[in-house]
């Protein structure tokens, strides 16, 4: 629930100095939501382009192609073609082409998570499965519930074009980031998932941070996020700032969306205002699901689920008011969880 706090002016006061956390943790839902349901949408992967934003999501029988100039209103493109049953995408723009990573079937596999390229996002070649160096990525494990036994599927990929050519060994805190590709994805022992960390040369070929022995973002263990951390943007503000948005949830993953912020990409520190948005929020379009959050700048993009209809859309929200108010451009009102 929401609530009227108090005005620019007091804000300037009572708040100086709180503008970042005002910009990470601090969300209005946009009133007209959801934006996107063509009959089923979710698990959203948007770029933006100039003026273009393009949306790819797992719809009723594959992944669909959408596009927008403003975010809000969303034009269906077509389904894409040559993947492998795909779900769960993840595409970011690699020099002049496409790249997506995406999750096929739970086999407790390396082979879950696959990889193709296009030139127009719509049309996809080179579809193959990622591999992993040893059983850093995925431990393959049908026998026992290691936190990486399998995959659903890639979080976020942070590309770097400055990146070495071969993998950077040992992979450890010192080396990640002059790796080409920083790659975080899903673990799941068979129940709770997590999300895992990997590197690689090529967007193929992946090696596990620390020999992927654990991951770098779990459930809390206790509270609205207990056993799922999962499904996540991450950004790079620079070498010292990263922010993370993530799906979390007890017993499933699709409570709710938190906020944590690192120093070094690896180590995290959860906001203690989390859930930014949570299934039981009393939106009904989303009281059953609120999850998988997908952030540029300053829009946020997420999958939610009605309970009533089962209907999976995607909704918008934008950083609070008071957040351009601090900024000084305008009056606006603060609104904080209650």
């Amino acid at each position: 629930m929401k609530k009227l706090v108090t005005i620019c002016a007091v804000l300037m006061i009572a708040l100086a100095g709180t503008a970042q956390a005002l910009t990470t943790t601090d969300w209005t839902e946009y009133a007209s939501d959801p934006v996107y349901a063509p009959g089923k949408a979710y698990y959203p992967t948007i770029l933006k382009e100039g003026n273009t934003y393009t949306m790819w999501s797992d719809s009723a029988t594959g992944v669909q192609k959408a596009t927008s100039t403003n975010g809000v209103n969303w034009t269906t493109v077509g389904s894409v073609t040559g993947l492998q049953t795909p779900a769960h995408t993840l595409v970011e723009k690699i020099g002049s082409s496409y790249q997506m990573w995406y999750f096929t079937g739970l086999g407790y596999s390396i082979n879950d998570i696959r990889t193709a390229t296009s030139t127009d996002g719509l049309t996809w070649t080179g579809d193959k499965a990622i591999t992993q160096v040893g059983t850093s990525v995925i431990y393959n494990d049908n026998q026992n519930s290691t936190w990486n036994r399998g995959s659903y599927g890639p979080s976020d990929v942070i590309y770097n074009p400055s990146g070495s050519a071969t993998i950077v060994n040992p992979v450890d805190a010192a080396s990640v980031w002059a790796n080409k590709f920083v790659m975080y994805y899903d673990g799941t022992s068979g129940g709770k998932e997590s999300l895992g960390l990997a590197v690689s040369n090529d967007g193929v070929n992946w090696e596990g941070y620390n020999g992927g022995i654990s991951p770098v973002f779990q459930g809390a263990g206790s509270g609205w996020d207990t056993d799922y951390a999962t499904r996540a943007t991450i950004i790079k503000e620079n070498d010292n700032a990263y922010d993370m948005w993530y799906s979390g949830g007890t017993g499933k993953m699709s409570d709710g969306i938190g906020y944590a912020f690192s120093t070094d990409g690896i180590n995290w520190t959860r906001d203690d205002s989390n859930p930014i948005f949570d299934k039981s929020d009393g939106a009904a379009w989303r009281n059953d699901r609120t999850y998988t959050p997908m952030v540029i700048g300053d829009e946020m993009w997420f999958t939610c689920k009605d309970l009533a209809t089962g209907s999976y859309t995607i909704g918008y929200a934008v950083p609070e008011p008071a957040t351009m108010c601090l900024l000084g451009l305008g009056t606006f009102a603060l609104r904080r969880k209650k």
